[in-house]
């Protein structure tokens, strides 16, 4: 009975690593031709069934990290690139992967980090945005005020200039009216009195 459960075992072992080395093949043939998203899914399901760390493995993280970490294709996202890089170096450090590897993870990372500061400069891009608008809207509105308090003053100007030309009128009478007074308090003092 022990000999045939191992008899099973090793048949069942046997036919897993079959099913991974034909998902594995059908994942490079998919990654060869181009079909990433396909590839990805198989290779993907040949990490999930593998037993163990291998070579098959290494050529899949890696794969897969090419795939996520390509512009070029609709499963772009470099942080997923680097966490399946850093497993690879992590389960397979001086593999036949681990020099591109190591090379791909320096470029993602930077590649992460350039994402960020470029995210933050949008933030900071839209914020100064909103403020310059608001400093628009400020400055509008205190040429508007500028252009009202420009009316007014040039209203108080005029009204100024001939309350002047008034006062220089009334201050003409009044000098003409004093020598009048003059001259009457004159002839009142030559008149005899009665």
């Amino acid at each position: 009975m022990v000999k045939a459960g191992r008899t099973a075992l090793a048949i069942a072992m046997s036919m897993m690593a079959w099913c991974c080395a034909t998902v594995d093949r059908q994942a490079d043939d998919l990654f060869a031709a181009g079909e990433y998203s396909q590839a990805a899914r198989a290779y993907e399901a040949y990490l999930d069934t593998a037993p163990e760390p291998d070579s098959g493995t290494s050529r899949a993280l890696y794969r897969l990290a090419v795939t996520y970490g390509s512009s070029s294709t609709s499963l772009y996202d470099p942080e997923k690139s680097v966490a399946l890089l850093e497993r690879l170096l992590a389960e397979d450090p001086n593999g036949e992967y681990s020099l591109a590897a190591s090379l791909m993870l320096e470029l993602q990372k930077e590649i992460v980090s350039l994402k960020a500061v470029v995210a933050s400069r949008r933030d900071l891009i839209q914020t100064l945005i909103a403020d310059l608008s608001a400093l628009q809207e400020d400055l509008d509105k205190t040429e508007t005020e500028v252009g009202e308090k420009n009316e007014t003053v040039q209203a108080l100007s005029e009204r100024i200039h001939r309350l002047r030309s008034e006062i220089a009128q009334l201050s003409k009478r009044l000098s003409d009216r004093e020598s009048e007074l003059e001259m009457l308090k004159e002839i009142d003092l030559e008149v005899p009195p009665f």
